[in-house]
């Protein structure tokens, strides 16, 4: 019997002990009503972002820009003026415990045309296909507001990758390097000298830094804008100007022929801009309608090479230089109108 009566006089008193916190959670009319507990949330918890503070939204869009170029070698100019139409991907998710944001695009050309002109071989021709493609992400942080919220803005810092190279036409060079890759032909007038010989497409690539302001507003129950602008402090360019062209130098002794494409390297700096009308037809749907505008600028070095051969019969090769044309100033420009659908969840 004392050994029964011990455990159940202890489980009298610890339960003597606990009946005040219990009560506590009790308010004094509720006995008998439908909620007799004390609520540690607010009266919206499962919907609130305490409960889920991320929200995402993928989709696709439409770019169709106007895109030109700018390249002077030496005193000499590349020019193009294209337009072209790109599909691209986003992704974003906000955290609104933290009012953080992150953000990715990638998008590629699938058609692009216009006209280029070099001044150094004084041609035109029209601009067909190529690549332009460029990839990024962002990562964000809003003042106000929140991740859920239609109203933010604040400042973000993010990389992008750019490669915007319409297809210009090619340059031809020799690849010849020895006296034997060379024939000679008396006829005409001028160089004589003929050799092997390839071309190349344009290529140029842009690693850019980007730091600026995004915001969003609601314009109504069904309809919001967001925006963001950006600066371009530090970008690094390098590639092949495919379509530059060094003109042959030739006299009675001697010809001097390019020898290989003419590759750049440098850096700039610019802006970009993008602005974008969205409609909510329902929850986590909506279409976007907006533009976008990308501008660089800079001085790159410009490096080719050329190889010297005899005019006459014996076609001999003397020998072989490289050339660098420094401090080149350059351009790329890109803008144009938007269309999107995304999902939000």
């Amino acid at each position: 019997m004392f050994r029964l009566a011990s455990p159940l006089a202890l489980a009298a008193a610890t339960t003597l002990a606990v009946m005040p916190a219990v009560a506590a959670d009790f308010s004094a009319n509720d006995f008998g009503s439908d909620s007799n507990l004390r609520s540690g949330f607010s009266d919206d918890w499962a919907n609130s972002d305490a409960a889920d503070p991320l929200s995402f939204e993928f989709g696709l869009r439409y770019w169709y820009s106007w895109g030109a170029q700018r390249f002077s070698v030496g005193g000499s100019n590349l020019k193009d003026d294209d337009n072209a139409s790109s599909v691209e991907a986003h992704f974003r998710v906000d955290d609104a415990s933290t009012k953080t944001y992150a953000k990715a695009l990638a998008g590629m050309a699938f058609l692009i045309d216009g006209s280029a002109t070099d001044d150094s071989l004084a041609t035109t021709a029209p601009v067909t296909d190529g690549r332009i493609g460029y990839a990024g992400g962002d990562f964000g942080y809003s003042w106000f507001g929140d991740g859920k919220s239609t109203a933010s803005f604040g400042p973000f810092a993010g990389y992008m990758y750019w490669n915007d190279s319409p297809n210009l036409g090619r340059a031809n060079f020799t690849t010849g390097t020895a006296t034997g890759d060379f024939g000679y032909d008396a006829s005409g007038t001028g160089n004589h000298i003929f050799g092997p010989g390839n071309s190349v497409e344009d290529s140029i690539e842009v690693n850019m830094l980007r730091l600026g302001f995004s915001g969003r507003a609601s314009l109504g129950n069904n309809f919001d804008v967001s925006g963001e602008l950006a600066a371009v402090p530090y970008a690094k360019i390098d590639g092949t100007l495919g379509a530059f062209g060094v003109p042959v130098a030739s006299d009675s002794s001697i010809s001097i022929l390019q020898s290989s494409p003419a590759s750049i390297d440098g850096w700039g700096y610019g802006a970009q801009a993008e602005v974008m009308f969205r409609y909510h037809p329902m929850q986590n749907l909506t279409f976007g309608l907006g533009g976008r505008a990308w501008y660089l600028q800079g001085t790159a070095d410009t490096t080719f090479n050329t190889v010297t051969v005899t005019n006459d019969s014996a076609h001999t090769v003397q020998g072989t230089q490289e050339y660098i044309s420094t401090a080149n100033p350059w351009s790329l420009f890109r803008y144009g109108g938007l269309a999107e659908l995304t999902y939000n969840f």
